[in-house]
């Protein structure tokens, strides 16, 4: 990231500047100098969301209220009424073993997620644009959203194969929709 740095030389005086080894001097000395200002004048774009990549993304999704790493729940063990954890399928549930497991979010998902997220931190309480947002967040899976509305109650009906993380998303409470004083249900259906 080299910068000229005439803007320094520029200030030798009139006597000087015809010393090219003094103007040189001067230049390397000032080279830090001019390579700083040059980064601070591009940091704006090292974190912008569309731009940003691994640490800096990190650093967005922290300003914003969002980690890149998702709780997914362990579909393995035993079950009685889960198709494919049931006798002879699942795994017998054992004191220590985990119920959750982590995952980490590529770039290009984590950066989709804080755009979800930055919509839910301007979210304005009303159902279409609570459907806007769920809409938005399993579009790429194909799916679609309805909502039904009861007495101070909500029901958000997705249909469609959602992925694996982006149900965890949405059960998890990672993107909040939830207006004051009205309880939130989420089912999936395919």
């Amino acid at each position: 990231m080299s910068v000229s740095t005439d803007s320094f030389t520029g200030l030798i005086t009139t006597e000087h500047q015809d010393k090219s080894k003094f103007v040189q001097t001067v230049s390397l000395s000032c080279q830090g100098y001019a390579d700083q200002i040059a980064l601070c004048n591009q940091t704006w774009e090292l974190y912008d969301l569309d731009n940003a990549e691994g640490a800096q993304l990190d650093v967005v999704g922290l300003w914003v209220g969002l980690s890149r790493y998702v709780a997914l729940a362990i579909d393995v063990y035993f079950s009685w009424d889960v198709s494919g954890v049931g006798w002879d399928q699942g795994v017998w549930w054992a004191v220590g073993d985990a119920e959750d497991m982590v995952t980490t979010l590529s770039d290009d998902r984590y950066r989709t997620l804080l755009k979800l997220k930055i919509a839910c931190n301007k979210f304005n309480g009303t159902l279409p644009e609570a459907l806007k947002i769920l809409s938005d967040a399993v579009s790429a899976d194909g799916c679609t959203v309805s909502a039904s509305e009861t007495s101070m109650a909500v029901t958000f009906t997705i249909t469609g194969n959602i992925s694996t993380v982006m149900k965890a998303v949405i059960e998890g409470g990672y993107l909040p929709l939830k207006p004051a004083g009205v309880s939130v249900t989420y089912k999936f259906s395919q």
